[in-house]
């Protein structure tokens, strides 16, 4: 599996997000791993998947930031779900 390619909880294979895109994030929200705030701008770097605790991990980088952002999604939580809590941003 590559950073283009995820599989969600009904077998789908396309990843909402694209290598090296920013993504705005929509809402105050804590994930398994991190809190994101309202109006942070992230940028997708790659996903892995853990089969042992059934989640897909997504890794984003922020600017002036030195760790990597986390965002999990649980297996039986459906992918369209990442609507809900980012948008991309415009390239300009």
């Amino acid at each position: 599996m590559n950073s283009e390619t995820c599989l969600d909880s009904n077998g789908g294979s396309d990843c909402p997000f694209r290598r090296g895109q920013a993504y705005r994030v929509r809402c105050d929200f804590r994930a398994l791993r991190d809190r994101f705030r309202e109006g942070e701008i992230l940028v997708y770097e790659s996903l892995a998947y853990s089969r042992y605790d059934g989640i897909m991990g997504y890794f984003f980088r922020q600017e002036g930031r030195p760790e990597i952002r986390i965002w999990d999604l649980e297996d039986e939580k459906p992918i369209s779900v990442w609507r809900d809590f980012f948008e991309e941003v415009p390239s300009v």
